[in-house]
């Protein structure tokens, strides 16, 4: 019967960092498939605490073309500052690994047949695990940590890779670049395992005062510039791992204009007061509703007098935005003549009462002309109470509409 024979010395008096062969990628064929090659890969390895001992399993792989290897031999030392050998178990039916360690040598012998005279040694399958304990909990193994390794395939010398583990992957930002001042930018961590080993804990500070200890969250950068962005993981065996990343912050335009509305051609003049702290904006785009417009200064007739809706988007050199809406008043505003509103008390904090000399339906707006209300009935020679505490302190305007005029009292909430 024919052995698949896995004999590996551990020499175990000593420490050596002569290796230096790594390879960051779990799929490695394409790189080893011309060569029989024995492969330690740490980038899967796995982290244990079983009754307050630490453990890694390495699992033990052949990359190679040839199908019918049945035979593979390695030997090596590593470091025992920080690991001490444990086991070695199959991971394929068909084989039967048995280790042997001589204290006085410090040699671990293991030989592991196969079930029959034509057993093969399955191709990049993981094929056995090595267990070493560790120092501590977190105790981290690297490529650098086995030295003088050799690798005999079929019984000829061969390959050897030890594989690194995977770098800790960054966090991430879910949107594009840029990231923009005033704009939420959302950070994320993805993973609940780092190096092996559970997270339990995720600290952000996101470099402008802000702290989250969720696995995401949003920040908000008020001004331009480059931020330290440092997320700290803990695990569930109390290591810890920082990252830091720098992340640049542009500047947003503050979208801004004016307008006013020539009666007489029914066209409203729009003026563009947006401004940028650094940089330049580059594009403008106005959104009349039914139309729109890249001037910076446009005119535009409305169809019918009234008033409207209309957003400004300000885009700078770099591509942030942002956008204003305002309500645009294209109808004439003249005083009560004969109509009269009586507000009281003005200033107001809770509530005002409305006496009117007429019957009208009315409304509520700001001083940029946003409507705040629902149209509501007042009565002539009658008294309507309104809530006016869930506004802010500030100016405001009653208006009553009528036809293509609007007839309007000012009143102030203090808070």
């Amino acid at each position: 019967m024919k052995k698949l024979i896995l004999v590996f010395s551990l020499a175990l008096a000593g420490f050596f960092c002569s290796i230096d062969v790594q390879a960051s990628d779990n799929n490695s064929k394409a790189l080893l498939n011309l060569t029989d090659t024995v492969v330690f890969d740490l980038s899967v390895a796995t982290y244990s605490n079983i009754g307050g001992i630490y453990y890694i399993d390495i699992p033990v792989s052949i990359y190679s073309n040839n199908p019918s290897i049945n035979a593979l031999d390695f030997w090596f030392q590593f470091n025992q500052t920080k690991m001490t050998y444990v086991s070695t178990v199959a991971l394929e039916s068909g084989l039967d690994p048995f280790s042997n360690f001589n204290v006085n040598s410090q040699f671990l012998s293991n030989t592991t047949s196969g079930t029959s005279i034509s057993y093969s040694a399955p191709l990049y399958t993981d094929l056995i695990m090595l267990r070493f304990s560790l120092a501590n909990a977190c105790t981290e193994i690297y490529p650098s940590d086995f030295s003088s390794p050799t690798a005999l395939v079929n019984g000829n010398l061969s390959s050897y890779l030890f594989i690194g583990p995977d770098p800790i992957p960054p966090f991430q930002i879910q949107q594009p670049q840029p990231y923009c001042s005033s704009n939420e930018i959302v950070f994320n961590y993805p993973y609940t395992s780092v190096n092996g080993r559970a997270i339990q804990s995720y600290s952000w500070d996101f470099g402008n005062g802000q702290l989250s200890s969720l696995q995401s969250d949003i920040a908000i950068y008020s001004i331009e510039g480059d931020y330290p962005v440092t997320l700290t993981l803990t695990t569930v065996d109390g290591c810890v791992y920082p990252i830091q990343n720098i992340v640049p912050i542009f500047p947003t335009p503050v979208a801004a204009f004016s307008s006013s509305w020539d009666e007489l051609t029914n066209v409203v003049s729009f003026t563009n007061e947006s401004t940028i702290s650094s940089g330049s904006i580059n594009l403008y785009t106005w959104d009349f509703g039914t139309s729109t417009s890249n001037l910076q200064n446009p005119d535009y007739t409305f169809p019918t007098p009234g008033y409207y809706d209309v957003t400004l988007t300000a885009t700078s050199d770099l591509g942030c935005t942002s956008s204003i809406t305002q309500l645009v008043t294209a109808i004439d505003i003249v005083e009560l003549d004969n109509r009269r509103f009586h507000i009281f008390p003005n200033p107001a904090t809770d509530f005002i009462q409305i006496e009117s000399n007429f019957h009208t339906m009315a409304r509520i707006t700001d001083v940029t002309g946003r409507i705040l209300t629902d149209n509501f009935i007042i009565q002539a020679n009658q008294i309507t109470n309104f809530d006016v505490s869930i506004f802010s302190t500030g100016f405001y305007f009653l208006e009553s509409i009528d036809g293509e005029y609007v007839f309007r009292e000012r009143f102030v909430v203090e808070n």
